[in-house]
């Protein structure tokens, strides 16, 4: 199945284009505040360090001191085993249960997105879906995750599990086995579900498209994704198009994290702190599809976990969030 995407790339990108104008152009606490004000107190100061050429965690909103932090909690595919021993960093159980929930059903989530999304089915024979599903995120909008500045160039389309910590009913109804495995992350105390920056969504992003470099807005989560349509890399001589000198030598699609840069592998989940500055592009002229989501800390405690949800909860009702 995996041969049969890749040999028709070019007219699957051409076709998501098309069915894309089509569909946009036709759709249309019980805690007292008390309780809820002294779940975390506000603190502001100046940086003390700058420019030191050190990638550190730097989130925009929120930082819970203490956690363990690395760019990427995934090991490359390559650099690991035939059994996948030591992917994750430190063989954190919380992160490799989550890890492996998305691979063993990586199957039916990626046949799910191409059926509905992008309008193919995995019987030959079947009629495409005449009605695939619209992106159902601005991503262009002020606010929330995206602070105040549209946070891509070109065109990422989003369709939502989770949307600012907001189950999304028409997920479930679309890709019912990609909802199953998100609940049950949920009921295993996996998922990062209870705040307005929890998310989970496949991410399409189109060719000649790109995220700007950003921090998250806190260090409370990790951000998993889980490739279901990558772009084929290029001959050995082709080299990035982006016209910067310092980056000729980074893949054509690809994401950084901090100061790695790394590429994805279809069915092999990728683990990173977006609480590091990161960026992504696909300079290509195929999707790139993920499936992203969130999930906790593992050094975030229980009780900090209720707390947390609590402070949102509270700074929802203040106004002080644009979500």
């Amino acid at each position: 199945m995996l041969c049969s995407v890749r040999g028709g790339r070019r007219a699957l990108t051409m076709a998501m284009r098309q069915r894309r104008i089509l569909s946009s152009s036709s759709s249309s606490s019980s805690s007292s505040s008390e309780e809820q004000f002294s779940a975390a107190s506000l603190v502001q100061g100046p940086s003390l360090l700058k420019d030191t050429g050190v990638e550190r965690p730097n989130p925009s909103l929120f930082l819970l001191p203490g956690l363990r932090s690395l760019a990427f909690w995934s090991a490359p595919a390559a650099s690991t085993n035939a059994q996948n021993q030591h992917r994750i960093a430190y063989g954190d159980p919380h992160t490799t249960r989550a890890v492996q929930l998305l691979e063993d059903n990586f199957a039916d989530i990626q046949a799910e997105y191409l059926a509905r999304v992008v309008g193919m089915s995995n019987h030959s024979g079947a009629a495409p879906n005449p009605r695939p599903l619209e992106s159902d995120y601005d991503t262009s909008k002020h606010g929330g995750e995206h602070a105040n500045d549209a946070l891509h160039t070109g065109t990422w389309d989003w369709h939502s599990h989770l949307l600012g910590g907001v189950v999304q009913p028409r997920f479930a109804k679309e890709f019912p086995k990609t909802a199953a495995v998100l609940r049950t992350m949920e009921k295993e105390g996996l998922l990062f579900s209870t705040t307005p920056f929890s998310f989970a969504f496949f991410s399409t992003l189109y060719p000649e498209s790109t995220i700007k470099p950003h921090f998250g807005p806190m260090n409370l989560r990790l951000r998993i994704h889980l490739p279901l349509l990558v772009p084929p890399p290029p001959p050995p001589a082709t080299t990035s198009s982006s016209g910067d000198p310092t980056k000729s030598n980074e893949p054509l699609c690809g994401i950084r994290v901090g100061s790695q840069v790394r590429t994805w592998e279809e069915g092999k989940a990728l683990v990173l702190d977006d609480a590091f500055e990161h960026e992504v592009w696909n300079r290509t002229s195929d999707l790139r599809v993920v499936l992203l989501l969130d999930i906790w800390h593992p050094d975030v405690s229980p009780t900090e976990r209720t707390r947390i949800g609590t402070m949102f909860d509270y700074a929802k009702t203040q106004g002080w969030l644009k979500t």
